[in-house]
């Protein structure tokens, strides 16, 4: 990852330099008209973190599906290491042990794959060409110039025709069916005006049918996968008071590794053990424990480390309350994260690097060593898996 990371940051530094006082005009607002609004069309479709319509609208979850317990699964961010939740997920299937989600949330590259685990097993060979298609080999392209003069080194246009592709008409009717049973598909973007999470629900948009629901379907997936500096952050119209303003929102992941458990929940100290009880499945699309490299004695090579670093402890930090919220309701937990023998480069979109990740996720769901009871304490540092 640091090399990656490493090619990137020098472009973002010589982008810094040359764009001056470049930006972009947008009309004003403030953060109580952010508070009310929301996309035209589509209220209640939205929530921030800690919101309490959001532990609302889970508890309507478990009601609706008449039980005590859901069965939930989150999925982290990680770019082309995406590949690896859908190598596990894919060979889940065919092992007829991957349950009905109730609850499926996505971050990032997680957002990407969310529909397809909801949707469920007929689905699964979707997913997986998804992720083996042509325009994901060609979703890192350079914008030249225009890279260096306003947000974003790559062009969106790729990212945009993968998901537009993907979010069929078909899709949108069946997450809306879906939705209508009880069940609930979140994604999460991050809107850089508020510094805050934002949690969609994609059902609830599904459910308005029609090309205003698929459009906006697709424009938070892309959004929450628009890796700042990677791809120029999203521009997402909403309306509050009669006026209408867009929001800049980028990578759910930039506020949180993954979305599980509601913000109001997870630092409660005092929620009943019987309110909200899911079995959880966290997929992890990276790795947890730290690398021995030698980190050259360069700007560029510091701030990379640096990344990866905070990038693993927050993810790392997550987990650990995650963990520490289903010891105090009584729910159960499983994570699988990309194991050491994997090569973790969320930018490495060749073939070969994809195929290598679905594998192992495969071959972690095959051999049952994907999935573990709690995260584990970070393991001995070991040396950088060679390219």
């Amino acid at each position: 990852m640091a090399k990656a990371l490493r090619t990137l940051l020098g472009l973002l530094a010589l982008g810094f330099a040359l764009s001056g006082c470049v930006t972009l005009t947008r009309v004003p607002f403030t953060q109580a008209d952010v508070r009310v609004a929301s996309p035209p069309g589509f209220p209640d479709v939205r929530y921030n973190q800690d919101d309490p319509r959001l532990v609302a609208m889970l508890r309507q979850t478990l009601k609706a599906n008449g039980q005590n317990e859901i069965v939930s699964l989150a999925i982290s961010g990680g770019g082309a290491n995406g590949a690896y939740g859908v190598g596990l997920l894919y060979q889940w299937s065919r092992m007829g042990e991957r349950p009905q989600f109730q609850l499926v949330t996505g971050v990032s590259t997680g957002a990407l794959t969310a529909p397809f685990a909801f949707l469920g097993a007929d689905w699964d060979e979707r997913m997986r060409q998804a992720y083996f298609s042509r325009q994901v080999t060609n979703l890192l392209q350079s914008r030249g110039l225009a890279g260096f003069l306003t947000p974003g080194f790559y062009n969106k246009q790729p990212l945009v025709d993968l998901v537009r592709s993907e979010v069929t008409d078909e899709m949108i009717a069946a997450i809306a069916a879906e939705h209508a049973k009880g069940r609930r598909l979140l994604v999460a973007t991050t809107n850089l005006d508020t510094e805050e999470m934002v949690v969609w629900d994609m059902g609830a948009i599904a459910a308005r049918g029609g090309p205003a629901a698929r459009a906006l379907f697709i424009q938070v997936m892309v959004a929450s996968a628009s890796v700042p500096g990677v791809f120029p952050p999203s521009l997402i119209e909403v309306e509050a008071g009669g006026r209408r303003f867009s929001e800049l929102h980028v990578d759910g992941q930039a506020e949180g590794a993954f979305f599980a458990i509601p913000q109001t929940l997870l630092l409660s100290k005092t929620v009943q053990r019987d309110y909200v009880k899911p079995r959880l499945y966290i997929i992890v699309n990276g790795q947890l424990d730290g690398l021995f490299e030698l980190t050259p004695h360069s700007t560029l090579s510091i701030l990379a480390r640096t990344l990866d670093t905070a990038n693993k402890a927050s993810m790392r930090s997550m987990l650990i309350s995650t963990e520490e919220f289903c010891e105090r309701t009584g729910c159960s937990l499983k994570v699988s994260a990309l194991p050491a023998s994997a090569v973790d480069d969320p930018l490495d979109f060749k073939p070969a690097h994809i195929d290598a990740l679905f594998a192992a996720g495969a071959a972690a769901a095959q051999d049952r060593s994907g999935w573990s009871a709690a995260p584990a304490a970070p393991a001995p540092v070991r040396p950088v898996a060679p390219h």
